[in-house]
């Protein structure tokens, strides 16, 4: 399993025997990841309020001469919003989908969420899982329907962008779903660190592939910057030795947290994971390593740690 500068797929990484599997109604591509290495400079910056999100990472594309970008939206309030949770798939059709949507009730506040920031039809276009509070206080969460986000004050955008990577949405044969994937489109040089931006397919586990792609490229360890994705539900440890397991098939991936960090000579990914299910309740603990493969799509983005 190899990751190539050009953007060709690399083979898959099992997860452990007995870990949950989904079978999709398309073809399943050979190749289980796509990896394209890159160069990556962080921006954080804080997003114009009154502006509607998408024109506002248009924006910030423009300024910095970006393509694409991976990261979160952090704080600040949402004037307007709506949003999904997941739901199941038709009979015959994808396995998972999306609800009816869901008008939040507005002003939010955003408390956290992860963005991928990249084209679809020729238009910027974005993928976020995002944890709010509503303005009667009620605390909610889910994909936050991106033509609907109108900023208020205060929201931030923290993310790692590519100059020569195109992450666009294109149709997938495989889950009869229209996902993210990245392409390498120059080779500008250009970037703060090294850096790669992936997609994962479906059941490959998303802890196993971290840790290999961050060692496979010899680094010390890595940061974890693209946050979006969904498992086939989650199995997530608790600070007591327990276990939850959240209910599938598809649980979005709101935000990740923790460290990729080589021990004893081996990559070893500690990963806390933030999850709202097809109920719309939200889940946190640790990623069980081996137990948590990738449901639709996972749109990853790894840098280079500091020695």
């Amino acid at each position: 399993m190899t990751a190539d500068s050009d953007g060709s797929t690399t083979g898959p990484a099992a997860p452990d025997p007995g870990a949950p599997r989904l079978t999709h109604p398309g073809p399943a591509a050979a190749e289980r990841v796509v990896a394209v290495e890159t160069r990556l400079t962080t921006h954080d910056v804080e997003l114009p309020a009154g502006l509607p999100l998408l024109a506002a990472l248009e924006q910030l594309l423009a300024e910095t001469g970006g393509r694409s970008g991976c990261g979160q939206l952090v704080g600040g309030e949402l004037a307007g919003f709506s949003y999904y949770v997941p739901a199941l798939g038709p009979p015959g059709g994808p396995v998972a989908t999306f609800s009816d949507p869901r008008s939040g009730a507005a002003p939010g506040r955003l408390v956290r969420g992860g963005l991928t920031l990249g084209l679809k039809e020729g238009a910027v276009f974005s993928h976020s899982h995002a944890l709010f509070v509503d303005a009667n206080g009620v605390r909610g969460a889910g994909h936050l329907i991106p033509e609907s986000v109108v900023l208020g004050a205060g929201v931030r955008a923290q993310l790692s962008i590519a100059t020569d990577v195109q992450i666009e949405v294109h149709p997938d044969p495989e889950t009869e779903m229209s996902l993210f994937t990245p392409r390498r489109i120059a080779d500008t040089g250009r970037g703060e660190v090294a850096g790669m931006v992936c997609r994962i397919r479906p059941n490959v586990d998303l802890v196993n592939v971290i840790e290999f792609l961050a060692d496979e490229q010899g680094w010390a360890g890595a940061n974890v910057c693209g946050q979006i994705g969904s498992l086939i539900g989650g199995r997530l440890g608790q600070p007591d030795g327990s276990v939850v397991e959240v209910d599938g098939p598809a649980t979005e991936v709101m935000f990740l947290d923790g460290s990729v960090r080589r021990e004893d000579g081996r990559m070893r990914a500690h990963l806390q994971a933030h999850l709202v299910d097809r109920h719309g309740i939200v889940h946190s603990g640790r990623l069980v390593p081996g137990h948590n493969p990738v449901a639709m799509t996972y749109e990853l983005m790894l840098t280079e740690a500091a020695r």
